[in-house]
């Protein structure tokens, strides 16, 4: 569902609309279907109205019936999506929401502006997309779809949780602002990603600077787990930019070393094909790491 329609519902919809709504959200955390009348009981309000809320939601795509409307509704997306986007709005944190600037395999990423004017990125995780397609299709158990919408939620605490850690640090990443539910909300960068980048001036510095932001994380507490050409920003002074955290550990976790070891070479593997910079991802990875560690 495209993200216009849910801010238009967001604008839309009455106080009475979110309160079904986030009544929803806490019975389809614990993977349940929750009927008009379970709640009528939860909300206070009388089944025959909840029964037309219900309908309206339904209507703009904030829920679904995976075993037919008197079975019960659960949450997806779009309704966890309008839950974060009002309560950002109503605290103050975004005034509007702009276009998308990147989608990835979990997550889609908008530009916003603040009430004071500053422009930003609203990360929207959307852990197991494919597979909440499909569920829609076979009418799968709610429980399953509740998984990949806590899962969401988790990698955005997680995420904002390093960025917080790491923007009072020398290692270059997005300043972090808010985080409600799955929405990441952060300093918006100028740049472009590393894997679209066909040429650089100083291949072999950009490639010095990303790996002391490497070894500057782990020294201060975060290891990235997942780094790639995907997930470092490059903007026109070819200064990087780290980005997409959900999935750090600390240096103390049992397989730490090894994530940082294949983060390592990740990157010398990449400077080495897209840029001809002369390293051996094998041979180099272990002395690179052990520089690093040493600073």
């Amino acid at each position: 569902m495209r993200i216009e329609r849910v801010a238009a519902a967001v604008r839309e919809l009455s106080d009475r609309h979110f309160n079904v709504l986030r009544a929803i959200e806490s019975f389809s955390e614990k993977g349940l279907l929750v009927t008009s009348r379970e709640l009528s009981s939860s909300t206070g309000l009388s089944e025959e109205y909840v029964a037309r809320i219900l309908t309206e939601l339904h209507r703009y795509g904030l829920i679904w019936a995976p075993r037919g409307r008197p079975s019960g509704y659960v949450l997806n997306y779009a309704g966890l999506d309008a839950l974060a986007l009002r309560t950002m709005a109503s605290r103050g944190i975004l005034k509007s929401l702009g276009n998308r600037v990147g989608v990835g395999k979990e997550a889609d990423v908008y530009s916003a502006l603040t009430p004071e004017g500053m422009e930003v990125m609203v990360k929207f995780y959307r852990v197991g997309r494919q597979s909440m397609t499909k569920y829609r299709r076979t009418r799968s158990l709610p429980s399953d779809v509740s998984f990949y919408l806590g899962a969401s939620k988790a990698f955005a605490s997680s995420e904002i949780d390093a960025l917080r850690r790491l923007s009072l640090t020398e290692v270059p990443v997005p300043q972090p602002v808010y985080r409600n539910r799955h929405a990441v909300v952060m300093q918006r960068i100028e740049g472009r990603i590393l894997a679209k980048v066909r040429s650089l001036r100083r291949p072999e510095i950009v490639m010095e600077e990303l790996l002391k932001a490497v070894g500057a994380a782990f020294r201060s507490g975060v290891v990235h787990c997942d780094l790639s050409a995907y997930n470092v920003m490059v903007d026109q002074e070819e200064r990087v930019w780290v980005i997409d955290w959900p999935q750090w550990v600390r240096p103390d976790h049992p397989n730490a070393k090894d994530y940082l070891r294949r983060d390592v070479r990740n990157v010398l593997d990449f400077f080495r094909r897209r840029f001809h910079v002369d390293v051996d991802p094998d041979e180099d990875s272990e002395r690179v790491i052990a520089s690093l560690l040493q600073v």
